[in-house]
């Protein structure tokens, strides 16, 4: 017997794409530059925001400092590899639209995409935007990405956030929830028992020395919720995609 596609097993439940194609094509190509953004996320934090600075350097002397530093010379390197920027004839860079959103947090949903594919989904579409109707109200709701195996779904949000995580820190801790409670959402509007729902941050939540979570309110709510967080030090390729293969099965 066939499997569903995920268009259909939604619109049985009410919702539907809003025909929202994901670049799979190009997230294959950028694969390399995704994997080693989330190696060394901390690195990349400090590059991204150099390249940011140096795409707003007003003078030539601004944009020579910045372009001293030999980790954003690499970074460019590869984004050009990928056709992601180009260099202008005096070596200034320029970010257009699609850069900023691939280095603002579109490679990761990109990589979540290509680690579901090597998990074993039958089918993942990411970057989509859902419609539904419930009795007489409507709306929508954007998935990072959408699995399927057989005919069962999983949904994933993901959120680039910082890495280091300062308890004090309110309004960091606020975002973090509230991906909890995002993700936790999904799964009650859109999911069916024994489906599963994860949120994947960019934050380490794991303090190795005292082998304990650094943020343990969180990780409390998401056990209640049943909602699998996937942090940091779970984004080195081998970990996200055993992790994807749980909540595929």
């Amino acid at each position: 017997m066939n499997s569903s596609s995920i268009e259909m097993l939604l619109q049985r439940r009410g919702a539907w794409l809003k025909g929202m194609k994901s670049d799979q094509a190009g997230a294959k190509q950028r694969e390399s530059l995704s994997r080693m953004i989330a190696d060394d996320y901390i690195r990349f934090e400090n590059l991204r925001d150099l390249m940011f600075n140096l795409a707003a350097a007003n003078t030539r002397e601004e944009h020579d400092v910045i372009f001293e530093n030999p980790g954003l010379v690499r970074l460019i390197d590869q984004m050009e590899r990928v056709g992601l920027i180009h260099k202008g004839p005096l070596g200034g860079v320029g970010l257009d639209t699609k850069a900023r959103r691939y280095l603002s947090g579109g490679w990761l949903e990109e990589l979540v995409w290509l680690a579901a594919v090597d998990a074993g989904a039958h089918e993942a579409l990411f970057g989509q935007v859902v419609g539904w109707q419930v009795k007489d109200y409507s709306g929508e709701n954007e998935i990072d990405l959408i699995m399927r195996h057989g005919d069962k779904l999983a949904f994933v949000s993901c959120k680039a956030l910082r890495s280091r995580l300062d308890i004090q820190d309110k309004k960091h801790r606020n975002r973090l929830m509230d991906a909890v409670h995002e993700a936790d959402n999904l799964s009650d509007h859109f999911g069916q028992q024994g489906e599963k729902v994860a949120v994947v941050l960019t934050t380490d939540l794991f303090d190795e020395l005292k082998n304990m979570p650094r943020y343990q309110a969180l990780m409390g709510k998401a056990a209640v919720l049943d909602v699998r967080v996937i942090a940091l030090e779970e984004l080195v390729w081998i970990k996200l995609v055993d992790a994807f293969r749980e909540l595929l099965r």
